[in-house]
């Protein structure tokens, strides 16, 4: 794409471009509706280039191709990443191709290039057979093992190059600077939004709440939930300010912020989203319900495509096969808040028999200390002992005996009966060295 923001085209150049642009445009639309991804997105780019160049890459010409290219390429990276169940069938995939057909060549080329070294060995082997016939055997076996070597080199030499090959094709086949498609889907309609927000014309609002509605979508494939609901709800402001209540696009749009809710686990917003997008078909069919009881007999017969009659059967038939879709959503944002629930409710009781455990393991240890303080407390009376009685040994003699005794019965006397008792042992002891 030109990167100029504006463009010095002449009027009649701009004509010319306009008139390619849009039979482009129509081609890669049809691609679309074909289920030409790839294609479209060739021919979408192309438009954008043509347009850009012409009349500026902001110019509000420009918008419409850049939105369809935004809009192919979100299809393409889901078609190539499998998202939301679209898997890429019966899309040729050129790179692969390509490089199958250069390994063919490659191995014809080697099978080729072989021949001719073979051809060319035995017409040598040929010719030195004849020169070598006089040699003796010690020539011959020198012959061989510089033969041998020669082999050697030569398969050595070709693996090195095969190496520097795939080395380069490797370098060369990767560049930093490539944009995936989401990321290039992103920009394209991001730029369609802010063109289409600058006009006030009703048909550009409701194309920049698409635009809208598109990035949304690109958010849910990054996983960037926060980001859908703000570009859905914006969507769904300038819907509501334009379309009809039952008019489809505000079903979808409450459909992708329903997913786009629940990815978020906000529950409670995605089930109402859904129910307001349940609702929106219900009175869409209410009232293409009223358009088939005031057409005739005829009329309901008619296979006419463009009469309101056989759009509204059709429309009808459509909407009921989406109704269960929806509702079987609002079942699996019920059953993802109950598992979410149960694991919430796991770890609280995880974490609350953890931390009782814990209290019970303290308990145990301080109430075994607490009986330990009792015991030892019951068992500790020192306190009732006024003075401790020393004990006899073989080693006390007897005087120590006696005045310990002496001790032992005098506790307790009075120092006038200690005196007399004093007294008494004297005299004893006297009469005992007289006799």
């Amino acid at each position: 794409m030109d990167t100029e923001g504006t463009s010095t085209s002449t009027e009649k150049d701009r004509m010319a471009a306009t008139e390619s642009a849009v039979n482009i445009l129509a081609q890669g639309k049809r691609n679309m509706v074909c289920g030409e991804i790839p294609t479209a997105v060739n021919q979408f780019q192309e438009a954008c280039r043509i347009l850009s160049k012409a009349y500026g890459e902001t110019a509000k010409e420009c918008a419409d191709a850049y939105f369809c290219y935004g809009q192919a390429l979100l299809d393409l990276a889901r078609m190539e990443n499998g998202v939301l169940g679209n898997a890429l069938q019966g899309v040729p995939d050129t790179d692969d191709e390509s490089a199958e057909q250069k390994d063919e060549q490659f191995e014809k080329a080697d099978l080729k290039e072989e021949g001719e070294r073979t051809e060319e060995e035995g017409e040598r082997t040929e010719e030195s057979g004849d020169e070598r016939e006089g040699e003796d055997a010690e020539g011959e076996e020198g012959t061989e093992e510089e033969g041998e070597a020669t082999e050697e080199e030569a398969v050595a030499t070709e693996g090195e190059a095969g190496e520097t090959t795939s080395q380069d094709g490797s370098q060369d086949g990767e560049n930093p600077d490539d944009v995936s498609n989401l990321q290039l889907a992103w920009e394209m309609l991001e730029l369609a939004k802010l063109i289409y927000s600058k006009d006030e014309s009703r048909e550009a609002k409701l194309r920049a709440a698409e635009s809208h509605l598109k990035l949304g979508e690109v958010s849910l494939e990054t996983e960037q939930y926060e980001e859908a609901i703000k570009d859905l709800n914006r969507c769904l402001e300038i819907q509501k300010e334009l379309l009809e209540a039952d008019n489809r696009l505000l079903a979808e749009t409450y459909y992708q912020l329903g997913l786009a809710y629940c990815f978020n686990k906000n529950f409670t917003e995605s089930t109402e989203s859904y129910r307001a997008a349940i609702k929106v078909i219900e009175d869409r069919v209410a009232n293409l319900n009223k358009v088939l009881e005031a057409a005739t007999e005829e009329e309901r017969e008619t296979s006419d495509f463009d009469h309101p009659v056989y759009k509204a059967k059709k429309e009808i038939g459509e909407l009921r096969e989406i109704l269960p879709d929806i509702t079987a959503k609002i079942e699996d944002v019920e059953d993802e808040r109950k598992n979410l629930g149960d694991l919430k409710n796991l770890a609280k009781e995880a974490l609350g028999g953890l931390s009782s455990s814990s209290e019970d393991r303290e308990h145990k240890e301080e109430k075994p200390r607490e009986e330990d303080r009792e015991v030892k407390a019951a068992s500790d009376i020192s306190h009732l002992i006024k003075r401790k009685v020393p004990r006899k040994s073989e080693d006390v003699d007897d005087d120590t005996a006696k005045k310990a005794k002496s001790d032992e019965d005098g506790a307790g006397d009075t120092p006038k009966e200690n005196g007399r008792r004093e007294q008494e042992e004297k005299r004893e002891e006297d009469m005992e060295t007289r006799s």
